[in-house]
C-alpha cells in the first residue's frame, strides 16, 4: 500500500511539474486537456451508445461523436508521439534512465493496449453477430405476418364495407324514381339502408360538398368531404376506399348510378388498437427496411466508432503510463546524473528526497545523499590531511634541497623515488628522469651498500666509498644509510657528502705542514755546503795538479745542486706560506700580457699566441694572479716540450674573455693533453705525471682560485676535437669579487 500511495502521490504531483520551456508546456497542457477529454468523450460515447441517455444514437450524434473521438486521437497522437520522439532522442543520447524509461513505457503501451485490443475486438463480433440476428429471415418473417395480420383484418373491414356500398349503391339506384319525388321516404330509405347494415352514417353527397340525403345527423363522424381525387376515382364506377386512421374508420365513395352527381359517402368504424399496431408495424417495416439496406453502413459507422473509442482510451491509456513512467524514471534519472557527477568528482551532487515518499525510491535517494554527504566529509579530511602532508613535504624538500648533503629515497624494490638537487648536482641527474629506474642501474656502488647490509640496514651507520664519474673523474663520498617501516613497506634513505674537496683541503694542509718543516730543516745546511764547495773550488782548484778538472767538475755539481735543491726548498716554501691576497683593482689583459712576454723570452722556440687589445680591469691580487699565470705557462711548456723536445710546431694559446658576471683565462696547448680518467687529482699536492716535476704547480694555481672565489677547469684543447692533442687550463674568476673571500670550490668538468 505505501508503494501505491507514493505512485499516486507522485503522478498527483506531477501535475506540479511543468516544463519550464514554451513548447515544453504547450504540450504538457494540451496532453492534459485532451487526455481529459478523451476520457469524457469516451464515457459519453458508450452511455449513448447503451442507451443510457437521452440523446438516440441517431447518425448525426453518432458521427458527430466520432468526429469527436478522431479529433482527440489525432491530438494525444501528436502528444504522444512527440513524447516518444524526445525519449528516442535521449535514448540516443544515451541519458541517464532512458532505457528503464522506453521499457516502461513499453510495458505500460502493452498493458493498455490488449485489454482495450480484446475489448474492440469482442464489441465489433458482438455487433456483427447482433445485426446478423436482427436481420435474420425469422426476424424478418416475424415482423412481416404481424403486419400481414394487421393488413388482413383491414382489408376485411375495407372488403365488407366495399360489398354493403355497391349493394346500398345498387338498391338506391332501383328506387331512385320514387326517392326523387319523396324526400321523407327517401330519408328513411337511407336510414334504414344504413341501419341494415352497420354503417354508423352513410350520406348522398355532391362533388361541391352539399349534402343531399343522410342517414345519420351526426355530422361529426363525418366532418370532412373526400378529396377530389377520391371523386374523380369514383367517376369509373367502383367504389374508393379511404382509411382514416386517426378515428379509426373505413370510409367509402361511390358514384350512384341514375343520379346525376349524386355520390354514396358510408363509413364504418375499426378496432382503434388494430390501426395503431398496423401504423406502428408499416413504420417498423420501413425502418426495419431502411436498415437493413443500411446494414453495412451502420456496421461500418459502428465498427468505426468502437475503433476510435478504443483508441481514445489506449491513447490515454498510454499518456498516463507516459505519465506514470516519467515519474518512475524522473527519481532513478536523476540519481544516475547524481551518481556520474559525483563519479566525475562533484561531491556536491544531490538528489531531491521527499519526506512524503517514504518507498524504496525515497529510502534509496536519502540513502544515496548520506552518502555523498560522508564522501564530501572524507574528502574534504584527505584534502586537509594531504594538505598537511604537501606542506609537511614542501618543507622537508625546502629542507632536503637547501642542505649541502646529497639525499637518494629508495622504496622496498630498489627504485629510486627522490633525489634532491644536492645528488642531481653530484651524480649530474634529473630526478624526473630517474625516478621510478633501479637503484642498481644509475648508482651501482649504492645498491651495493643496500645488498650488504640486505636483512637490517643500520641506522646512522656512515660509510666512505669511492666512486667515478662519467667522465672517469673519482670522487670520495661519505655516506650514510637509513631504514623507514611503513604500513605501505620499507623504504630507504641515503644520505651522503662528496668529501674529495675536503680531503683534499686536508691532504693540501698536511703537504702544506710537510713543506715548511722540510723547507726548514734543508734550507739551513743548503748554504754552508753551497759556500763550502765554493771556497774550495776558489782556494784548492788551482792547486789540484792530479785531474783538476774532475774537481773542478765535482764543485760545480755540489754548487748546481744545491741551488736547484734550494730552488725546490723555495718552491715549498711558497706553497706553505701563501701569503693572503691584497685585492686591489689592476688591468687582468697587461698582466696576463706580461706574464706571456717573460714566457716568450725564456722559451722562443715555442710558439706564444696572445692577441687581446684594450683594458680588462678586475679586482684581486696581481702578485698572486702572475704567479697563477706563471705556473700554468710553465706547466704548458713542460707539456710541448715533454711531448716533443725539438718540435718546432709547439704552441701555448692564452685567451682572455670576459661577461658580465666573470672573467676567463685559458691557456691551451699541443701537448699530450690531459689524462682521461681522473685528471682532477694533479691539481692535489706533488702528484705529477712528470719525471721532473714536483707537483705544486697547479696546486699553487688552485689555491690562488680558491682565494680569489674562483674555480678551476681541465678541459680539452679545442683542436682535440679536429683530432688533434693538447689541454686546457681555464681560470674563472669573478668580476666582483666580494670584500669577504670564501672557500672557493673547483668545479669539475662537465
Amino acid at each position: 500500500m505505501a508503494s501505491i500511495n507514493s505512485l499516486v502521490m507522485r503522478v498527483r504531483s506531477s501535475f506540479d511539474e511543468v516544463p519550464s520551456s514554451g513548447l515544453g508546456t504547450l504540450v504538457w497542457y494540451s496532453s492534459v486537456i485532451f487526455a481529459v477529454l478523451g476520457l469524457v468523450s469516451g464515457v459519453l460515447t458508450y452511455l449513448v451508445l447503451s442507451n443510457l441517455t437521452p440523446l438516440r444514437p441517431s447518425p448525426v450524434i453518432i458521427w458527430s461523436l466520432l468526429s469527436t473521438n478522431i479529433f482527440i486521437v489525432t491530438g494525444l497522437v501528436f502528444i504522444i508521439g512527440w513524447q516518444l520522439i524526445a525519449l528516442r532522442r535521449a535514448r540516443r543520447a544515451k541519458r541517464a534512465g532512458a532505457r528503464l524509461h522506453s521499457r516502461l513505457v513499453t510495458l505500460f503501451a502493452v498493458i493498455a493496449s490488449v485489454p482495450a485490443i480484446l475489448v474492440a475486438l469482442f464489441a465489433t463480433v458482438t455487433l456483427d453477430r447482433g445485426l446478423d440476428s436482427w436481420f435474420s429471415n425469422r426476424t424478418k418473417a416475424i415482423i412481416n405476418n404481424t403486419t400481414a395480420v394487421a393488413n388482413a383484418y383491414l382489408s376485411e373491414h375495407r372488403e365488407g364495407l366495399r360489398r354493403d356500398v355497391l349493394m346500398m349503391a345498387r338498391d338506391l339506384t332501383r328506387a331512385s324514381e320514387v326517392l326523387m319525388e319523396d324526400t321523407r321516404r327517401s330519408q328513411n330509405f337511407i336510414t334504414a339502408q344504413a341501419a341494415l347494415r352497420s354503417m354508423p352514417q352513410a350520406l348522398i353527397v355532391q362533388r361541391d360538398g352539399t349534402v343531399v340525403l343522410a342517414a345519420s345527423n351526426n355530422m361529426d363522424i363525418l366532418p370532412d368531404l373526400p378529396p377530389d381525387e377520391a371523386f374523380d376515382a369514383a367517376n369509373n364506377g367502383d367504389p374508393v376506399l379511404i382509411t382514416v386512421s386517426e378515428r379509426a374508420q373505413v370510409r367509402a365513395l361511390m358514384k350512384l348510378q341514375g343520379f346525376d352527381d349524386y355520390y354514396l359517402y358510408a363509413t364504418r368504424f375499426v378496432a382503434s388498437n388494430v390501426l395503431e399496431h398496423l401504423s406502428r408495424s408499416d413504420a417498423a417495416v420501413r425502418e426495419y427496411s431502411t436498415m437493413e439496406s443500411r446494414r453495412y453502413e451502420a456496421q461500418l459507422t459502428f465498427a468505426l466508432v468502437y475503433i476510435v473509442l478504443t483508441l481514445v482510451i489506449l491513447l490515454s491509456a498510454i499518456w498516463l503510463g507516459l505519465l506514470i513512467a516519467n515519474r518512475l524514471v524522473q527519481p532513478i534519472s536523476a540519481l544516475i546524473n547524481a551518481t556520474q557527477k559525483l563519479g566525475d568528482g562533484d561531491l556536491s551532487a544531490r538528489v531531491h528526497a521527499d519526506n512524503r515518499n517514504d518507498d524504496e525510491v525515497g529510502q534509496l535517494a536519502r540513502t544515496f545523499n548520506t552518502m555523498a554527504e560522508r564522501i564530501s566529509n572524507q574528502q574534504t579530511e584527505l584534502i586537509t590531511a594531504r594538505d598537511d602532508l604537501d606542506e609537511r613535504a614542501k618543507f622537508t624538500e625546502m629542507v632536503l634541497s637547501g642542505v649541502s648533503s646529497g639525499v637518494i629515497g629508495v622504496d622496498e624494490n630498489g627504485r629510486i623515488n627522490h633525489v634532491n638537487e644536492a645528488a642531481e648536482f653530484v651524480f649530474n641527474l634529473n630526478e624526473t628522469e630517474v625516478a621510478g629506474r633501479k637503484l642498481e642501474d644509475v648508482i651501482p656502488a649504492f645498491a651495493e651498500l643496500l645488498r650488504s647490509g640486505s636483512k637490517k640496514v643500520k641506522t646512522g651507520k656512515i660509510k666512505q666509498i669511492a666512486i667515478r664519474d662519467r667522465d672517469g673523474n673519482e670522487h670520495s663520498l661519505s655516506v650514510s644509510t637509513a631504514q623507514s617501516d611503513t604500513a605501505y613497506g620499507v623504504n630507504f634513505v641515503l644520505t651522503f657528502d662528496d668529501v674529495t674537496n675536503l680531503i683534499s683541503a686536508q691532504r693540501t694542509a698536511a703537504w702544506a705542514d710537510i713543506a715548511r718543516r722540510i723547507a726548514h730543516e734543508i734550507k739551513n745546511p743548503l748554504t754552508p755546503i753551497q759556500l763550502s764547495a765554493e771556497r774550495l773550488q776558489s782556494k784548492y782548484g788551482s792547486n789540484i795538479a792530479d785531474q783538476p778538472d774532475v774537481f773542478a767538475q765535482c764543485t760545480q755539481t755540489i754548487i748546481r745542486q744545491v741551488e736547484d735543491i734550494g730552488r725546490m726548498v723555495d718552491e715549498f716554501a711558497s706553497f706553505a706560506r701563501m701569503p693572503k691576497p691584497v685585492m686591489r683593482e689592476f688591468d687582468a689583459a697587461d698582466t696576463v700580457s706580461q706574464a706571456v712576454f717573460l714566457q716568450r723570452i725564456a722559451h722562443p722556440e715555442i710558439s706564444y699566441r696572445f692577441g687581446h687589445e684594450g683594458t680588462l680591469m678586475m679586482v684581486g691580487d696581481k702578485r698572486q694572479l702572475s704567479q697563477a699565470l706563471t705556473n700554468a705557462l710553465k706547466n704548458a711548456q713542460e707539456a710541448v716540450s715533454a711531448n716533443d723536445p725539438d718540435n718546432d710546431a709547439a704552441i701555448i694559446e692564452v685567451r682572455l674573455e670576459a661577461s658580465d658576471n666573470e672573467l676567463k683565462i685559458s691557456v691551451f696547448d699541443n701537448g699530450p693533453g690531459w689524462p682521461k680518467k681522473n685528471r682532477y687529482s694533479l691539481v692535489e699536492p706533488y702528484n705529477t705525471s712528470r719525471a721532473q716535476g714536483t707537483g705544486l704547480g697547479l696546486s699553487i694555481v688552485k689555491k690562488v682560485m680558491e682565494d680569489h672565489s674562483g674555480f678551476l677547469l681541465l678541459e680539452d684543447a679545442p683542436w682535440c676535437a679536429s683530432g688533434g692533442t693538447g689541454a686546457g687550463l681555464i681560470l674563472v674568476f669573478p668580476l666582483h669579487h666580494k670584500e669577504t673571500v670564501g672557500h672557493s670550490r673547483v668545479l669539475e668538468e662537465t
